[in-house]
C-alpha cells in the first residue's frame, strides 16, 4: 500500500526505528504518533501496516479530542471533528 493513504488510527512501521506506531494524524509530509513523547516523523519513513476502520478512526479522534491535553494531536482531533459537523 502506498504511504499517501496513511491516516489517523492506522498502524505504521517507522522504518528508521523499527517501531510500530498508532497514527494520531498526518499533515502534509509529517506523521504524528500516539504515545509519549509527542512527536512527528517524515511520512516517507513510514509504511502502512494496518488500515483503521472508519469506526476506529472516529473513536481515536474522539479520544484525542476529549483528552485533557492541549498538544498538537488533541488540537488536530478537535479540528477534524469540528470540520465533520
Amino acid at each position: 500500500m502506498s504511504d499517501h493513504c496513511i491516516d489517523t488510527g492506522d498502524i505504521v512501521l517507522h522504518r528508521p526505528s523499527g517501531e510500530r506506531w498508532l497514527v494520531a494524524y498526518v499533515r502534509d509530509d509529517r506523521v504524528a504518533w500516539c504515545g509519549w513523547p509527542e512527536g512527528e516523523a517524515q511520512l516517507t519513513d513510514c509504511e502502512l501496516i494496518t488500515k483503521a476502520s472508519a469506526q476506529g478512526k472516529s473513536k481515536l479522534l474522539q479520544q484525542l479530542a476529549d483528552s485533557n491535553h492541549d498538544d498538537a494531536r488533541a488540537r488536530y482531533a478537535r479540528w477534524r471533528l469540528a470540520d465533520q459537523r
